[in-house]
């Protein structure tokens, strides 16, 4: 479906010049990703984690942070179904490490 949707929306990938390098990286298969670890102590306690063992990447509560600063999940949804103004974003920027 991702493949599909890059193909129906040809610009949506930005800038231009890295199409190829996404469309590749994407047909190669996507892998779920573990967030969590029990392995170190140092990062930020996963919610709901009753024995506190788990750890999540600082960097992935970044994102819930940014989710978060938008007011959702508490705001309540306005007239066109969404929770904030600032969410669903026209605009997502992700880094290359």
């Amino acid at each position: 479906p991702l493949l599909d949707f890059y193909e129906k929306n040809p610009d949506f990938i930005q800038p231009a010049n890295r199409k190829n390098e996404v469309v590749n990286f994407v047909s190669g298969g996507l892998q779920d990703l573990s967030i969590s670890r029990t392995t170190f102590d140092w990062g930020v306690p996963v919610p709901g984690d009753e024995d506190k063992k788990h750890v999540m990447y600082v960097w992935i509560d970044a994102l819930t942070n940014y989710l978060t600063a938008t007011g959702f999940p508490w705001k309540k949804e306005t007239t066109d179904g969404t929770s904030s103004p600032f969410w669903p974003p026209s605009v997502h920027i992700m880094g290359k490490e």
